[in-house]
């Protein structure tokens, strides 16, 4: 890896803060930014994401944009370009054509088809590459390099409970989400490629897992229900409800499902009845899944922690508690305790209306 420049370092921050927006929306091509930037002005000529549904990508869309004015210029990118024909062309054939005289990379793409192999032909082209560790882009291609390299997604745990660390009452499923937490949490999922709840969730809490934003309706994520011993409920929301948006069961290979054709059924390795959580998540990053929201209740969220399988954890708290005919959110202490014993650290704090959000993550790569 290179050390970059002050000048590279800003740009590289642009073009990932640009394109952080977009995640969620590039289906299963990572969200990209490019930046095309002259060096002798330092001043932006061209900049481009990938485009919805993932195609075109963003480097070849930003040279587009920049025509004639690409010739001798930077191109700043947050993940190394692909030299490979898919369904759209090689990008590192548009760089090379539009006279791009040096690439600065935010990250490398563990994908075989790309790794390194891109870098390699720009060099051999003339075109002087900078790869870097820049850990802006790592972080927007989290879900991508997790996909690739450890054969699973990016995990987002969203959880609330309420000042007293309950999460519901006794036979009534949790307490519901209102106004800012809740834009929040909607906010999220349609950041997310997909939205799994657990059986027992699904069937107490009945939820919908949609995106109910103003103008935001369209990225609703595939919704998925984890099926536990006793199987899934064909009644709830989510498998017998129409609405219109994709959604699946994940069930142990030799569990009885009993859902409609429109729902699909993954029937992955487990035991007891239950998947297992390892090969649930291979076999969404199969299905080119690369940021994977949970809201789990107890039971799942402690698994998943348990498992070391959580990258992110959202913890919301409501100001208000439940009281002694409430459901902890963990058997094993303070829920925030048993985040910290799972190696996740605090990376930041936000006031939701009357509500508070702590997030904890993996500790930080360095830069």
């Amino acid at each position: 890896m290179t050390e970059l420049s002050p000048e590279d370092r800003r740009w590289l921050d642009a073009a990932a803060h640009y394109a952080a927006p977009f995640t969620g929306t590039t289906a299963d091509n990572p969200a990209v930014g490019a930046l095309v930037v002259d060096p002798r002005t330092q001043m932006l000529v061209a900049r481009a994401v990938t485009a919805k549904g993932g195609r075109p990508h963003a480097e070849a869309e930003a040279v587009a944009q920049a025509g004639f004015e690409a010739a001798g210029c930077t191109l700043y990118v947050t993940l190394e370009p692909c030299h490979h024909w898919g369904r759209t062309p090689p990008c590192v054939d548009a760089i090379i054509r539009a006279g791009i005289m040096r690439v600065v990379i935010g990250a490398a793409d563990p994908d075989p088809r790309t790794a390194g192999g891109s870098v390699a032909q720009l060099e051999s082209a003339g075109v002087e590459t900078v790869l870097a560790n820049h850990a802006p882009s790592l972080a927007l291609h989290a879900g991508h390099i997790l996909r690739h390299t450890a054969n699973r997604p990016f995990v987002t745990a969203a959880l609330v409970v309420a000042a007293d660390g309950m999460i519901g009452r006794q036979g009534e499923g949790r307490a519901p989400v209102e106004g800012p937490a809740r834009q929040w949490i909607e906010m999220l999922r349609s950041r997310s490629n997909a939205v799994l709840v657990g059986a027992a969730t699904a069937r107490a809490d009945n939820p919908t897992l949609t995106v109910s934003l103003p103008g935001m309706a369209g990225p609703t994520p595939l919704r998925i229900v984890l099926a536990g011993a006793s199987g899934v409920d064909h009644k709830v929301n989510l498998i017998g409800g129409f609405s219109g948006y994709r959604t699946a069961i994940i069930a142990e290979t030799a569990a009885p499902v009993d859902a409609p054709v429109s729902v699909e059924t993954m029937r992955v390795a487990g035991k007891a009845g239950r998947p297992d959580l390892t090969a649930a998540l291979a076999a969404l990053a199969e299905r080119h899944i690369q940021n994977l929201l949970v809201e789990p209740g107890q039971r799942l969220a402690a698994a998943l922690l348990e498992a070391d399988l959580v990258d992110r954890f959202a913890l919301i708290t409501r100001a208000d508690p439940i009281g002694a005919d409430g459901v902890p959110a963990s058997m094993d202490g303070p829920i925030a305790d048993v985040i910290a014993a799972a190696g996740l650290v605090e990376a930041g704090r936000q006031v939701l209306g009357d509500d508070s959000l702590i997030l904890y993550e993996r500790p930080p790569q360095a830069d």
